[in-house]
């Protein structure tokens, strides 16, 4: 990899034989941080980099390693751990766990005010993290949305960038009065240059929760000295002046949060976290909700779902390790039924063997929506598994096409809504699949059935296009979808991908293949049993050519649909590739043009009597 500044070219090489660096994951004002691999261990690492001219600022350096110094001390599962802290030619850098997932600002951008059992999950996970860094005398000064980072797979909230924290046992490197932090997270105490505790954080906090919670921040303005200003002289406003749809308790969770006076804040993050699930518990019947991972799957299903689970993550790490080759990038509950799983202990099992949350949602959308036991779509054993590859002539059970597409998830799922429902491809979402498509859930989308109603259906003829007919042909009536934020050197991408399962529509094609090749070939045994009793008077064997003809012909019929399928499917796969494209061309008409092209209208209706309409 390269970069604008020179820094990868000139560090690679002092790093070499210890790290491979492979790309940015972020800039910002104390340095650059890049994804890489530690050679010995063979694991993902994150390394913060100060570049030499940095370096050379007053201050700047000691503060830079006292960020290292400072969370090294700290091990605790929602902080970032520090590995290591080095200065090599020049280079200032320290290599910290590397979290695959997006910051709660990020998080907020691309969907805007997020659910509050989400956010209470996140606040009480970080306000643990910081009740162990200030019961060691650590506080941290910058807590922010950008600087609390949620793991991709577990949902998992880190508090990371503990370069402007202080351990209050230490000498300061600051002025007295010095205001150091960012501002419109900044406590009353802190904006005024006060001496700080870890009220001051919790406050940081609180503003972390108002934002989650509303998409807006309590003092807003570009202009940094106001908001200075304010939040010095002013107390916050309530949460519930901008946001009506958060519950009471949790409301006045945060107004505590953000209290003017510290004494009247919570005195540390344990009893922040005890209050949030207080408040949680009492907002239950605003918030309640049917919670899909508590409906009961069968024995059977559950097994389909692990093993095609299984399968889905093989094939996205063999996809991912091609892309990268080509520089792209507690138990059971005993309450259950006999023979059946809760869904979350269907995927916490999962988990523990290292399937990813992604991956068995994925194989979840493929399952059938009701959960009657031996509906789980599996393709019966290895013999049939035989049958069809001999058969249709193909081994693939699912196809699927990914690309990598250089627009935020927030722009590229507002693109595919819009591409996936016009036409030609007339999709209706049907559900969501395991949470929200940015944290690995999945879009379930139904395809139209161009036969449904029979050929004569005003229906059939407006859901016709060459897309659907192509799905069609392979009884292929569901697509998921699946979306990966990307972090890189040219700002987020997102990697789509779309998934089709074939194994429903290859046992009725299997049965179609039976039904055809034995109807001609019964047909053609019809003929021949004719000419024979009209032959009797010249023999018996007058019939055999008739009936030779006949296993020919069923022969030849279930050659031509071992020929036929494998087309139907390569046409399939250049659909779903121009599905992609035309969403990546979507995204460049907002861009360019500031509104999306309008959808091409339905064709008119043809109505029995000759009309239309």
């Amino acid at each position: 990899m390269t970069s604008p500044d020179g820094i990868v070219e000139q560090l690679a090489p002092l790093l070499a034989g210890q790290y491979s660096l492979e790309r940015e994951l972020g800039r910002g004002g104390m340095g650059v941080v890049y994804l890489a691999r530690e050679t010995r261990l063979e694991r993902p690492v994150a390394i913060k980099v100060l570049p030499p001219h940095l370096g050379a600022l007053p201050g700047v350096r000691e503060r830079f390693l006292r960020e290292a110094r400072t969370a090294a001390q700290l091990s605790h599962p929602n902080i970032v751990p520090i590995y290591r802290a080095e200065e090599v030619g020049g280079y200032a850098y320290f290599t910290m766990g590397y979290i695959d997932g997006q910051t709660l600002a990020e998080r907020v951008r691309d969907r805007g005010p997020l659910p509050p059992q989400e956010v209470v999950r996140t606040l009480r996970e970080s306000a643990w993290a910081l009740a162990y860094a200030h019961a060691r005398g650590v506080v941290h000064r910058d807590i922010k949305a950008a600087n609390i980072m949620l793991e991709r797979a577990t949902g998992r909230a880190v508090v990371t960038d503990f370069g402007i924290a202080r351990d209050q046992s230490a000498s300061s490197l600051t002025q007295q009065g010095e205001v150091v932090g960012t501002v419109h997270y900044m406590s009353p105490e802190q904006a005024n240059g006060q001496p700080l505790d870890g009220r001051s954080d919790l406050y940081s906090l609180g503003v972390a929760g108002f934002y989650a919670l509303s998409g807006r921040l309590p003092f807003e303005g570009d202009n940094a000295t106001a908001v200075l200003v304010a939040v010095a002289s002013r107390q916050a406003p309530s949460l519930a002046t901008v946001s009506s749809t958060v519950p009471r308790p949790l409301v006045e969770v945060i107004d505590r949060c953000l209290a003017r006076e510290p004494e009247a804040r919570f005195l540390t993050g344990e009893a922040l976290a005890d209050a949030l699930a207080l408040a949680l518990e009492r907002s239950a019947t605003q918030l309640a909700t049917v919670n899909s991972a508590d409906r009961v799957v069968p024995e059977d299903q559950a097994q389909a779902i692990w093993l095609r689970a299984a399968q889905l993550q093989a094939e996205a790490a063999s996809r991912l390790q091609l892309r990268s080759q080509e520089g792209g990038l507690i138990g059971l509950s005993q309450s259950l039924p006999t023979g059946g799983y809760r869904l979350k202990d269907v995927e916490q099992a999962a988990a523990e063997v290292g399937i990813a949350p992604e991956f068995v949602a994925l194989a979840l959308a493929e399952q059938p929506g009701d959960s009657a036991p031996g509906k789980a779509v599996v393709v019966g054993g290895t013999r049939e598994d035989r049958r069809i590859t001999r058969l249709l002539g193909t081994e693939k059970r699912s196809f699927s096409v990914s690309r990598l597409i250089k627009s935020s998830p927030k722009l590229t799922l507002e693109a595919i809504g819009r591409v996936f429902t016009a036409r030609p491809y007339l999709l209706r979402l049907r559900d969501t699949v395991g949470g929200h498509p940015f944290s690995g859930g999945v879009l379930v989308f139904d395809v139209p059935n161009i036969m449904k109603g029979g050929l004569a259906s005003a229906g059939t003829l407006e859901s016709y296009t060459s897309f659907t007919y192509r799905m069609y042909q392979l009884e292929l009536f569901q697509l998921n979808v699946t979306m990966r934020p990307v972090s890189g050197a040219g700002g987020t991408s997102t990697e789509v991908t779309i998934y089709g399962d074939l194994r429903p529509g290859l046992r009725k094609n299997l049965v179609a293949n039976y039904w055809i090749a034995g109807a001609l070939g019964a047909s053609g045994a019809a003929i021949g049993g004719g000419v024979s009793l009209a032959a009797l008077g010249l023999g018996a064997l007058a019939a055999l050519p008739a009936l030779g003809g006949a296993a020919l012909f069923g022969g030849l019929s279930l050659a031509g649909y071992r020929l036929l399928y494998p087309y139907a499917l390569r046409k399939a796969e250049e659909e779903l590739e121009g599905m992609m494209a035309a969403i990546e061309s979507n995204i460049r008409s907002v861009q360019v043009f500031g509104a999306a092209p309008v959808p091409e209208p339905p064709p008119p209706v043809i109505q029995l009597d000759g009309g239309m309409t």
